[in-house]
């Protein structure tokens, strides 16, 4: 199941990859609907989906590629996605609630944890802690001085 929403994430364009030559080196999927669980479920709750925000998930970044930025780079670049697709600099992302070292990198990038879901509510869904991040619209971005000349493309093997 996880693997088909990959896919077709990549597959209807929500999903970015960073290259370093021929090497995918980071990658983010942005949306612009709230997130669902397996079941169709809202992960975010109904008030805080009023406000208009951009998702974010599977936001990876390749081990020997770590502690260079590209992940706060990433960041950077969904804000500014989100202010040129949503006129909004509120990203969304929900995370692993038993993954504290994530919690406390998102944290470091300017999240606040907004809630953490309850267990009922998303029974087969391990991502309920769930966080946001606003940022001022004034103002460059780092993923202006890292990312130059971005371009969207994928390839995927269909089986």
């Amino acid at each position: 199941m996880r693997h088909e929403r990959a896919l077709k994430d990549i597959v209807s364009g929500k999903t970015w990859m960073v290259s370093d030559d021929d090497t995918v080196v980071g990658t983010i999927t942005v949306d612009k609907e709230a997130p669902v669980d397996f079941a169709s479920n809202y992960v975010w709750p109904a008030e805080l989906r009023a406000e208009t925000a951009l998702y974010v998930r599977r936001m990876i970044v390749r081990r020997s590629y770590a502690g260079l930025g590209l992940g706060a780079g990433l960041l950077d670049w969904a804000t500014d996605f989100a202010k040129r697709e949503l006129s909004t600099t509120l990203l969304r992302i929900d995370v692993w609630t038993t993954n504290y070292r994530l919690h406390d990198y998102y944290r470091s990038q300017g999240f606040t944890l907004c809630e953490f879901r309850d267990p009922v509510a998303l029974p087969d869904y391990p991502a309920r802690a769930l966080f946001e991040r606003r940022v001022s619209t004034n103002g460059q971005s780092r993923a202006a001085l890292l990312f130059t000349g971005y371009q969207h493309s994928a390839h995927v093997d269909l089986p």
